[in-house]
């Protein structure tokens, strides 16, 4: 009898380790930063800015902090001298929507830190003052996103799930870590400039379900390992970042 009622007890245990292991698990909200720095490799502005959020991401991988940055490298420098290699429409036209939103001029560099707020990017204190108001935020203010990457070919598979339905925006970035460009002509010509967290692809996704996937194509001449990608939520309504995960 002891036998019969050990064995429907462990049976009974085995079917809800099973049943446990089956759900998905919610990634936990927390507050995250994101830093949208729009820049130009011919903007003499802009290397003290691409320095600031190098130094400001670096800091927070070092303390294991959720504070992202993004160099998105606009293309209406590239009249006056300099092809900026890493340069796209669609980044202008990002960077003006948010203008638009913000009822901001269009310059460089400028820094949009969390979908709602703009600063010049060399401005290292007001960036950290924003920073550090945006982390005493509720957790409760924000969702959990989690994911996955994989590999195919050319091609970035990006998996994500984020902790509640939408509506929300859901932006998916293929970031190359590093670059360093010798500069030929224009405000910086004869340097050689260093940036990093570098946008090379970028889609954004209007969503409602829980989870999605989208695949990114992986530029001519880059290594997987050269990249990394971020995942960032923002409200529909107000352009407000709500949550973030770093691939």
């Amino acid at each position: 009898m002891n036998y019969l009622i050990s064995l429907t007890l462990s049976a009974a245990v085995s079917m809800t380790t099973l049943f446990s292991a089956k759900r998905p698990v919610k990634p936990a909200p927390e507050p995250v930063v994101v830093l949208e720095l729009f820049t130009s490799q011919g903007c003499s502005s802009c290397p003290p800015a691409d320095k600031v959020l190098q130094e400001l991401t670096q800091q927070a991988v070092r303390s294991g902090q959720a504070v992202y940055g993004l160099s998105f490298h606009v293309d209406y420098w590239n009249r006056l001298g300099w092809q900026d290699p890493f340069s796209g429409k669609l980044f202008t036209d990002r960077q003006r929507q948010y203008d638009r939103v913000l009822k901001t001029q269009t310059y460089t560099p400028q820094l949009v830190i969390n979908g709602r707020q703009d600063v010049i990017g060399g401005q290292r204190g007001r960036i950290e003052q924003a920073i550090q108001t945006i982390q005493k935020q509720p957790a409760s203010g924000f969702i959990g996103v989690d994911g996955s990457v994989s590999h195919e070919a050319k091609q970035v598979i990006v998996n994500y799930a984020l902790s509640a339905a939408g509506p929300y925006r859901v932006n998916v970035a293929l970031v190359q870590k590093e670059a360093r460009t010798v500069v030929g002509n224009g405000e910086n010509g004869g340097r050689t400039l260093v940036n990093t967290n570098v946008v090379r692809q970028f889609k954004t996704i209007e969503q409602t379900a829980p989870s999605g996937s989208v695949t990114l194509l992986l530029p001519n001449g880059l290594k997987a390992d050269q990249t990394s990608v971020l995942v960032y939520v923002q409200r529909s309504d107000t352009g407000q970042v709500v949550g973030a995960k770093k691939l």
